[in-house]
């Protein structure tokens, strides 16, 4: 019997597709691809350092109380985005829409990543108390504004993706495709609900959450919308290995699936294992306790991940956590 060797020129090849890959477009003020690196490098070094427990990096650097490289991190995903939609003709007619609502979808991201930071509320508290009572009622306001129509476009670009992962599966019969994108949708669904609550209840919603579990600000960011932003750059590029022929369907969709799960799962450990009860994974997060075997108390209960990881902890790995 012959065994298979592996054919050098069908790597060769796909190592000359790689190469011929352009950085630097559309324009070296915009580069997509180098933009998309440096987003990468930074996000996977601050979610190193969340699922290690050092958290300094969200809220200074460089002795500055400015979190530099979070800032860096956030610009350069949002310039990743803005470039990826001014290229998003480049890619097959029917996935064009889906690359110019993924790149919304990383601006909203982005966005979200600053807005629940703690450099944001020290903004904030510095504007309202050196400005008079009409420019603090302007400044939020529009903050306000901005809240309410990004939380509208984030849930509508993460509900599109269901369409597109109905297609895949119906119409062009690629299931792992179609799987990849189903599955990664419902996860990033989870993003849209602190968004959508920040949208109905305001800035004053987001202060009492802070005053309840003070580290809440620094969990949201790196055990949530940071990590949320690098995966899905990181899904965004193996589709465009795919569609230059790069990698596989089955690759691509494996590819995707696996990372959405291994880092949701990781970091959802990683926030209870390091900042338990001075932060929460709830999903429904109401500004007041609801009253004790109400129907809002058994839903806040249900979608309290907190419980949830500390039952993994306690059960796999002996480890209880308990509150100092």
């Amino acid at each position: 019997m012959k065994s298979k060797k592996m054919n050098p020129k069908c790597s060769f090849g796909v190592w000359q597709k790689f190469k011929r890959l352009k950085w630097f477009t559309p324009s070296t003020v915009l580069p997509h691809g180098f933009m998309g690196i440096l987003s990468v490098l930074f996000g996977t070094y601050l979610i190193a350092c969340s699922i290690l427990g050092d958290l300094a990096p969200y809220k200074s650097c460089l002795g500055t109380n400015v979190p530099i490289i979070l800032v860096l991190y956030s610009v350069f995903t949002a310039c990743n985005a803005l470039a990826g939609a001014k290229l998003s003709h480049l890619a097959w007619k029917e996935t064009q829409m889906v690359f110019r609502q993924c790149a919304y979808l990383q601006l909203c991201l982005s966005f979200y990543i600053l807005r629940f930071a703690p450099i944001f509320n020290r903004i904030i508290s510095a504007i309202q108390s050196k400005q008079g009572n009409l420019v603090s009622e302007i400044v939020m306001r529009c903050i306000r504004f901005v809240d309410v129509l990004l939380s509208i476009v984030l849930v509508f670009c993460i509900l599109s993706f269901q369409q597109v992962a109905y297609t895949q599966w119906v119409v062009h019969k690629k299931f792992s495709i179609a799987l990849a994108v189903s599955i990664g949708s419902i996860c990033m669904l989870l993003l849209s609900t602190y968004p959508i609550q920040l949208a109905i209840g305001g800035h004053e919603w987001w202060t009492c959450i802070q005053e309840t579990y003070p580290q809440q600000n620094v969990g949201m960011v790196g055990y949530i919308y940071l990590p949320a932003t690098v995966t899905f750059s990181l899904i965004l590029f193996s589709a465009t290995l795919y569609q230059r022929g790069i990698i596989s369907e089955f690759q691509f969709g494996i590819g995707a699936a696996t990372t959405t799960l291994v880092c949701l799962v990781a970091t959802v450990l990683s926030q209870e294992l390091h900042i338990p009860f001075v932060s929460t994974q709830r999903i429904y997060l109401p500004c007041k306790e609801p009253i004790a075997n109400s129907t809002e108390a058994h839903i806040l209960h249900a979608l309290d991940f907190s419980i949830y990881a500390r039952s993994f902890w306690r059960e796999i790995f002996g480890v209880h956590i308990k509150k100092h």
